[in-house]
């Protein structure tokens, strides 16, 4: 399987995988924030359309994200904030998806781009599937602690 074949089936999985993880929860529990300090499902959701649009930019493309999910999403922030409504929050994340998808199919994979956990589009492409899988995890945590099933 070549890279772009890869990338481009991961990004489907941890996409399904996502849509899994998120089935089910309401627009208050993917607010709540549990154990006193765990980030929100909302806030899951919103940070990995924040990152994922990041990567859209830094592999040619142009980000679908709104400007104001820079600070609401970001490393570090999370908590009890004013977010938007959770299936807008959704609906970011898939076009970041879908604009993820599209660099992948014709973006230059040895393309070199600065940042600290990859060097090249096609690692950052690949790392991207690992990063959604983190907060994945994180979900179905989340989703345990709501007392939801934990998919698959």
């Amino acid at each position: 399987m070549d890279a772009r074949t890869f990338v481009t089936y991961m990004l489907g999985v941890s996409h399904d995988r996502l849509r899994e993880a998120v089935d089910g929860v309401s627009e208050t529990d993917a607010r709540r924030v549990l154990a006193g300090r765990l980030t929100p499902i909302i806030w899951q959701v919103g940070h990995l359309a924040l990152v994922d649009g990041i990567y859209v930019r830094r592999a040619g493309g142009d980000s679908p994200v709104p400007a104001r999910y820079a600070e609401l999403f970001k490393q570090g922030s999370g908590g009890e904030q004013d977010y938007p409504p959770f299936p807008e929050v959704w609906n970011v994340f898939g076009a970041t998806h879908r604009a993820l998808i599209d660099r992948a199919g014709g973006a230059d994979y040895q393309a070199p781009v600065d940042a600290p956990s990859y060097k090249t589009v096609g690692e950052m492409l690949m790392y991207s599937s690992y990063h959604r899988g983190y907060h994945i995890g994180k979900i179905m945590t989340l989703r345990s602690l709501l007392g939801k099933a934990v998919v698959r």
